[in-house]
């Protein structure tokens, strides 16, 4: 895995690097969904590259599915990365045009 810079997260968190990988563009926001083995390969370079903040929302298509499906097919890169599910409060863009309460 190669070196980069890390920050803490938070005021105890664990350090996860400095660059984070946004898994909004393994789903449909893109362009057509690859299969899955395409996008793990997308992780495994990620994961390589020393990308360990994995930043996932329910927004985001299936991509926390994705890594549920990714971490229990190579658990050992579970090890390395740390996924996060970011929470906004602007969801206008949400495929599935959630409200903050979580109703459509």
């Amino acid at each position: 895995m190669a070196s980069m810079p890390t920050r803490q997260l938070g005021k105890n968190g664990p350090n996860v690097s400095a660059i984070g990988f946004g898994a909004m563009g393994l789903s449909a926001f893109y362009g057509s969904i690859n299969s899955d083995e395409e996008r793990f390969k997308v992780l495994d370079r990620a994961i390589e590259l020393g990308s360990t903040y994995i930043d996932t929302a329910d927004i985001y298509g299936d991509s926390e599915e994705l890594l549920g499906k990714y971490f229990k097919k190579y658990p050992h890169q579970r090890e390395k990365a740390i996924s996060m599910v970011l929470v906004t409060r602007n969801t206008q863009h949400s495929p599935n045009r959630l409200k903050l309460s979580g109703l459509v």
